[in-house]
């Protein structure tokens, strides 16, 4: 054997060595979460004004989940249930935790509590480095903050909702303007929060690039306070209505960011090897007075009935895109509901991570994404917020709301009526008891929210 024949081999041997190391490799996940996004805000669900290319673009790249579901329709409980893969409503967390602050003597420790595993202490066992950009709202105390759940790196706010622009050194006054955090400690912050956001998303993306990741991209954007850049309302000039071009600003520079995101994964050369998910958290909030007053509006739910804080489609239905090049088909579309809880068993299943201590409330979605599997993820989904209830069983839909009413039960069949236009319940009378008499198993079975105390309405 000659010399440079065996050299070729050797190199031969290195090279499909490392290529199967690499293909070893567990993927690179970024879970993306807008924040009170419109399900009729987005070019790719049919939004005409608002031009968001960098979403769509993802949505062509990927799958596109036509029922997609949060298990609530506040921030709050939606978070706790995505990134724990629990239904919040097990561990008492179905409102959003008052901002009291850390040394409040009532409710210190509202918010996700420490004996549930979230997505971060999960997937640390199985070799990922974790970050944070963004919103948390899972907890003040110091124990349930980011840093001290397994993330390795936090930068974002710790409350419900933030300024865009100012943000102080202490958590005294208004919560919209407390701190910034780097880790456990407030920084000096400037700029425009989506903006920092992309920068820092694109940071940690640099510097963990060679080896498995998870970020948890969770801006604010779109939610109030209603607070534009002025280049990003040049850029929907177009529209004239006051607060829908403000909205569009906010949101197309969220959009910017995703595309940033992308182009920095290509350019490391790992877009391939990483797992992107966008979702809202719930759906677009009411009118906003100002905009009422002056005919106009700001986030659009399109067609769908109700807004954030019912269990209308509204409220819980969300724009949801997985893509993963080479094992999520492009251009695909997803019909049969599905949920946030089913995120943290896929990533789990995918990441090969040890199983939670926990029942998890989803399921691993990828034999269903690969068509392995032909039903449905589930047979039936359940909500609660407060009073409002919902449950889907297949195409069949009870619900209860209360702001927005009418405070009795309605029976929809979301195949024939998604818009939830025809109330059923007197004609199906039977069919309405069933899905009542499941919820109420169900939900009997709850704990009370513990900053909030129990629904009237909840049958014990």
């Amino acid at each position: 054997m000659s010399e440079t024949f065996s050299i070729k081999l050797f190199k031969l041997i290195i090279i499909l060595s490392l290529s199967s190391l690499w293909s070893n490799q567990k993927p690179n996940i970024i879970l993306i979460l807008a924040d009170d996004l419109g399900y009729g805000d987005l070019g790719y669900l049919g939004a005409k004004d608002i031009r968001t290319p960098h979403i769509d673009a993802l949505a062509e790249s990927g799958m596109s989940f036509s029922q997609g579901y949060q298990s609530a329709s506040v921030c709050g409980p939606a978070r706790a249930g995505l990134l724990t893969g629990r239904h919040q409503q097990l561990f008492g967390c179905g409102e959003n935790p008052p901002e009291t602050g850390p040394l409040a003597k009532q409710f210190p420790d509202a918010g996700v509590p420490l004996n549930e595993q979230m997505i971060f202490e999960l997937l640390k066992p199985a070799g990922y480095t974790t970050g944070v950009i963004g919103k948390w709202h899972m907890g003040l105390s110091h124990n349930q903050r980011p840093s001290q759940r397994s993330v390795d790196y936090f930068y974002g706010f710790l409350n419900g909702a933030h300024s865009y622009r100012e943000a102080k050194m202490d958590m005294s006054g208004a919560p919209m303007t407390w701190p910034i955090f780097r880790n456990n400690e407030p920084v000096p912050f400037s700029g425009y929060t989506t903006e920092v956001f992309n920068d820092e998303g694109v940071n940690f993306i640099k510097r963990n690039k060679d080896k498995p990741f998870f970020l948890y991209m969770s801006y604010n954007s779109v939610h109030g306070p209603w607070e534009a850049q002025e280049k990003d309302l040049q850029r929907s000039a177009h529209i004239k209505k006051k607060w829908r071009r403000i909205y569009s600003a906010m949101l197309i520079s969220m959009d910017d960011g995703l595309g940033r995101i992308v182009k920095n994964l290509k350019d490391e050369g790992i877009y391939d090897k990483t797992i992107v998910i966008f979702m809202s958290d719930n759906g677009a909030p009411n009118k906003l007075n100002e905009a009422t007053r002056e005919n106009d509006y700001l986030a659009s739910n399109g067609s769908l009935h109700g807004r954030k804080g019912d269990t209308y489609e509204g409220g819980i239905r969300v724009p949801f895109i997985i893509s993963w090049p080479n094992h999520i088909q492009a251009a695909s579309t997803y019909k049969y509901p599905v949920s946030g809880l089913d995120v943290v068993p896929t990533l789990m299943s995918i990441s090969q991570a040890p199983n939670s201590k926990k029942h998890l409330s989803g399921v691993n979605l990828m034999p269903y994404i690969h068509g392995t599997n032909k039903t449905r993820p589930h047979d039936t989904l359940y909500w609660r917020r407060d009073d409002d209830y919902a449950i889907r069983k297949k195409d069949w839909k009870l619900t209860w709301n209360d702001y927005n009413g009418p405070r009795v039960p309605m029976l929809f069949n979301l195949a024939d009526d998604p818009k939830e236009e025809r109330n059923l319940i007197q004609q199906y009378p039977e069919i309405a008891e069933d899905l009542q008499h499941k919820f109420d198993h169900w939900d009997s079975r709850l704990p009370d929210n513990k900053w909030w105390g129990g629904p009237s309405n909840r049958k014990r």
